[in-house]
Order: C-alpha cells, then structure tokens, then sequence
C-alpha cells in the first residue's frame, strides 16, 4: 500500500504544477486516493467528502465537471480525503449517521451507531404494542440515537437516558433538540441504571429498559478493524474478560426498576445468547420474551420480561 505522504505530494504535484483543478479532477484525485490506502467504497466517499467540503451535489459534479475551485477549497477538501485514508471513520469527518430515519450527530468519543441497533427499536415496538404513557430507560445512550427514536416513535412516553460519559451525554442532548424531543428525554450522567435509583419520577417502575452495552472480550478489543480500534471510544466495546460483565449487572440492577411485566431489551454480540439466557434464568425473574436475528443469522437482541 503506498503512503499517504506519497500519494498526498503526487497529488499536489499533478494538480498545481500542471492544472488547476476542477469539480472532476478533484473527484478523481479523491477516488485515487481512497483507493490506494484501502477505502473499499472510495467512489462514493469521495463524492460525500466532496459535498461535504465543496457543499455541491452528485448532480453538480456530473452536469458541471469542468467548474474550477481555488485552491484553498481543494487543500479543504484534501485534508478531509486524508483523514479518511488514515482510518478515521466516515460517520466522524462527515459528522451525522442515519438511524431509523433520523439524522444523528456523531463526534469522536462517541459511539457511531449501528444499523444493527435499529432491531432494538423493532423489538420494542414487538413486545409494547400500546404507546401510551410508557416511562422508558436507555442505559448507555452514547449518541442518543435509541433514547430519541424511542421519543419519536412512542409519541406519549417520557425516556430516561444514562451514560457514564459528559460528552456523549452533551451530544446526545444536542441531538434531542436537533429532532425536537428534549422535553422528553431526561439525560443523566453516571454509572449504567446507578443515576435512575433516586427519580422520584420512577416510583411506579420502568415500562422498557432498553441498551447496547459492551460486549467484546478485553483480549479482542486489538483485533477490531482500524476505524474502530484506533478511533471509537474503548469504553463502548470492552465488555470485561467475557463480554459478559454489562449484561450480568443489567439483568440484576434491571429487576429493582422494571415493573411487573416490564421489558429489557438489550444488544448483544455473536454467540452470547445462550450465556445471556443462562444469567437471566439463574436469578429467576425473568422469562425470555423473544432472541431477534440481525440479517445475517445472528442473534442480536434479546428481550426478556421482569416477573410479577
């Protein structure tokens, strides 16, 4: 693979010592460059750096290709395509991802959500089919993505979001004004379910408690791919010496705030279903409601029912 400072001078050099550069050059030098360092979609992505930096459109690349921009704007436009070739995840330099339709902001310190997380949304409505008045918990919102498609798709209900993170919990308040849910969402800073244990509010229980906690082994944190390892926060993968240790503490913690009947809807990695369902039926106050399937065959939510 050729370096970056390779490619980055190769780039200057054809581009200012022989022709200036143009919405296509621009483009063209973008895809080189992804390329060469291993970006597997690098036509599309440098099309949205390309929007991002130059704030065109596929349309005006394709009917205007020839429009010449100063030279500033391409060094713009270059530092982001470097970025992306050194690893820095897309969701990051562009600073949005898509979730259940919604437009949610992301930085670095801050899980990108997955589309994986959407299930968990699915699985609520699938166990709650009433709408009405449901007092809600999101343990580790990281983005606010659960917490605010919970607010929008469950018009009636109040959610109480935690994360034991100030600055996911400052975006994620951004982002529940962004969509205009604020006055629902309340957002409290501490350790898992440890901030809900003094609401007054939550004297009659939880209806649905619902979270994406960690759950990859300690030992396997430094075999995720680059983007992940070297740029997303450590804090929302380490799931302890089995990727366990989260869901052991929510299946005990989650029991003093559900009420009777209530739900925990929960993320979990490949192969852990059977552990989960092991743990939830050794403290016998729970019965496992449903295990939903991701698209491809894995078990990835799992939701389980508080006994009364």
């Amino acid at each position: 693979m050729i370096s970056l400072d390779v490619i980055s001078d190769s780039i200057h050099r054809s581009l200012y010592q022989k022709t200036p550069v143009t919405y296509a050059v621009g483009y063209r030098e973008g895809v080189f460059l992804l390329s060469n360092a291993g970006v597997s979609n690098a036509k599309n992505e440098a099309l949205w750096l390309l929007e991002t930096a130059w704030g065109i459109s596929s349309v005006d690349l394709h009917t205007e290709p020839q429009t010449i921009v100063a030279e500033s704007s391409w060094s713009g436009a270059k530092e982001l395509f470097l970025r992306r070739a050194a690893g820095e995840p897309l969701q990051y330099i562009l600073g949005t991802q898509a979730f259940r339709g919604l437009n949610i902001a992301v930085r670095p310190g801050v899980l990108i959500p997955r589309p994986e997380t959407e299930l968990v949304i699915e699985e609520v409505h699938s166990v709650w089919l009433s709408h009405d008045c449901l007092q809600m918990a999101d343990v580790g919102t990281g983005s606010g993505c659960l917490s605010i498609a919970l607010a929008v798709e469950f018009p009636q209900s109040m959610i109480f979001a935690t994360d034991c993170s100030d600055v996911a919990i400052e975006v994620a308040k951004s982002n529940a004004s962004r969509h205009r849910v604020q006055e629902r969402i309340r957002f409290l800073c501490g350790d898992l379910l440890e901030p809900l244990t003094s609401c007054p509010e939550l004297k009659a229980g939880l209806s649905v408690i619902v979270a994406n906690p960690p759950y990859i082994p300690t030992r396997e944190l430094d075999t995720l791919p680059r983007e992940v390892r070297d740029f997303e926060p450590h804090l929302a993968f380490d799931g302890g010496a089995d990727g366990l240790f989260f869901y052991r503490r929510l299946l005990r913690e989650a029991l003093l705030l559900l009420q009777p009947g209530g739900s925990l809807v929960m993320e979990m990695g490949e192969g852990q279903a059977l552990h989960i369902r092991e743990e939830a039926e050794r403290l016998s106050g729970w019965q496992i409601q449903n295990i939903r399937q991701d698209d491809a065959g894995i078990d990835r939510i799992i939701s389980l029912k508080r006994k009364g």
